[in-house]
């Protein structure tokens, strides 16, 4: 009984989801100012983020609420939030946005912890090998030094270092990757065994590319390199032949992800020359036009959603 009551909530999440009408889902297509190799635009356009319409503190800083009724500071929402103005200001010269945007950075340094991150699933309640998430690492990395190469504060570059240093440190240290012989996974969501989010990882990947792009630290590039070379090797596994998996416990991909990982396989194209990227882009953007295929997939993500409906964590 109490399953058949969430159908109808559940139902209205998924429409929502679909249509683009929650905060959370909204179409993220390539960034607007967004160049390969320099560090001016990002990769994706998250401005949609910059229209929050929750709770805020009195320093108008985001505010999640949480399922519970809490009231907490996710810093995920925080770092996309600044690289919407971002964009915003790189788009615009509106010097309102450059100065939200410097704010959100400042909030993310004073609230960086000792090891160099922001624990998002510890403050959510969840208990995780790692508190912490690569992708919210790699996002925040891409605000900081785009903060730094703003105003060339040394806090900035620092809490930069800071992150990179934990996002690529191995989840039996505490940090979000998983060393498997040569192979380099960034985990937006460190579980054992890994669960791979692909998104998540590719906006771990914008970070580190960013971080080598304003330093130009050979490790950086190094360690991205390795990274996106494992991506290429493990990305069949995210084609379901006729959509694509959200993650490598084969579950499949709502249509705002589907649409997510082609504007980020479009993105990491320009960077990487490697036609393999493009044609998988490519591939996904053939799925996406048939109707056939949509239907298909939305379908067979209802019903997994059904088994496993999960809780809605973060409702505001």
């Amino acid at each position: 009984m109490m399953r058949l009551a969430r159908w109808p909530c559940l139902f209205v999440r998924w429409a929502k989801v679909l249509v683009g009408r929650s905060y959370y889902h909204q179409p993220q297509c390539m960034g607007k100012a967004f160049r390969p190799n320099e560090l001016v635009g990002y990769f994706n356009d998250l401005t949609a983020k910059t229209n929050w319409n929750g709770y805020t503190d009195e320093e108008g800083i985001p505010v999640n609420v949480l399922a519970d009724g809490r009231r907490v500071y996710f810093a995920t929402t925080i770092v996309q939030k600044a690289l919407g103005h971002w964009d915003n200001w790189m788009l615009t010269s509106d010097e309102a946005e450059r100065e939200k945007f410097l704010k959100l950075c400042r909030w993310l340094l004073t609230h960086q912890d000792n090891q160099g991150g922001w624990p998002v699933w510890s403050e959510l309640g969840l208990c995780l090998p790692s508190p912490y998430s690569a992708m919210t690492q790699g996002e925040c990395i891409s605000a900081l030094v785009r903060a730094w190469k703003l105003t060339g504060d040394p806090k900035f570059a620092e809490g930069a270092r800071q992150a990179f240093d934990l996002v690529c440190s191995p989840l039996e240290k505490g940090g979000t990757a998983i060393i498997e012989g040569e192979s380099l996974f960034l985990e937006e969501m460190p579980t054992i065994p890994r669960s791979t989010i692909l998104n998540g990882w590719i906006f771990a990947l914008f970070g580190l590319y960013d971080y080598w792009l304003a330093f130009k630290d050979n490790n950086a590039f190094e360690l991205f390199r390795i990274s996106l070379e494992t991506l290429k090797v493990h990305l069949r596994e995210y084609d379901a032949g006729y959509w694509s998996y959200y993650d490598v416990r084969s579950h499949l991909s709502s249509p705002f992800y589907h649409d997510l990982h082609i504007h980020q396989l479009t993105a990491l194209a320009l960077v990487d020359a490697d036609p393999f990227i493009t044609e998988f882009g490519a591939r996904w953007i053939k799925y996406q036009e048939s109707w056939k295929n949509l239907v298909r997939a939305f379908s067979v993500k209802a019903i997994q959603k059904l088994k496993e409906p999960g809780e809605a964590i973060l409702i505001r």
